[in-house]
């Protein structure tokens, strides 16, 4: 499995604080196509002018379910979670029991589309329990999962979650895992895809214009 790092300098001038967001992931269910929030996977706090902080990751992949104790949108942080390691080629599924004890079963390959993993719900909870399902890799702590994107878990449901591999660094004070809102931090933000390419670093630098440029070695 590859290893990535993604350095963020700070040339702006200015003491600043950074997010790194990825691309929201397509979802479809069986009921439709839901909407999808996009979580502050990664925080980097404080950088001074000339300074810089990395982040290392993996191609792991994990199913994600949380508790939101406030409306979701943009600001909304996460409550009670958990997750399951999965294996998008290997086209995994995961059930969702939403009872106590609330979390994931076991893991079983297959059912899945192409390139996604699949998170099947139970019967057993309604809205009332405000449960969110998602997308979580591993951030600020190594080999802890963060959460990279939510959606509104509904019951009695089948989920196909296709992961898009685009990364996003953008400014601004988060606390990870945060709902952002993805089509303003994504207009002016640094933009990182390893997609194709042999390199596996990445420096993503914001200038004193305000701008970012990103280089790849």
């Amino acid at each position: 499995m590859a290893t990535y790092n993604i350095q963020v300098l700070n040339s702006s001038g200015f003491s600043k604080s950074y997010i790194l967001f990825m691309q929201p992931p397509q979802v479809t269910s069986t009921g439709g196509q839901p909407v999808v929030y996009t979580n502050a996977w990664v925080t980097f706090n404080g950088i001074q002018p000339g300074g810089t902080d990395t982040v290392t990751y993996t191609d792991s992949t994990f199913a994600y379910w949380a508790t939101a104790t406030m409306p979701v949108g943009p600001g909304t942080t996460m409550g009670q979670s958990g997750v399951a390691a999965v294996d998008i080629t290997a086209q995994d599924s995961v059930p969702f029991i939403g009872t106590v004890p609330t979390g994931f079963g076991p893991v079983t390959a297959g059912g899945a589309a192409s390139g996604s993993y699949r998170i099947i719900a139970q019967g057993d909870f309604n809205s009332s329990n405000g449960y969110l399902f998602g997308l979580a890799r591993p951030g600020n702590v190594p080999n802890i999962p963060s959460p990279v994107a939510t959606f509104v878990a509904e019951p009695n449901d089948t989920f196909n979650i296709t992961p898009v591999i685009n990364f996003y660094v953008a400014d601004g004070a988060y606390v990870p895992g945060q709902i952002i809102d993805y089509t303003q931090a994504s207009t002016n933000a640094g933009t990182v895809s390893f997609t194709g390419r042999s390199q596996t670093n990445a420096v993503v630098t914001q200038g004193t214009n305000g701008l970012f440029t990103t280089q790849y070695y």
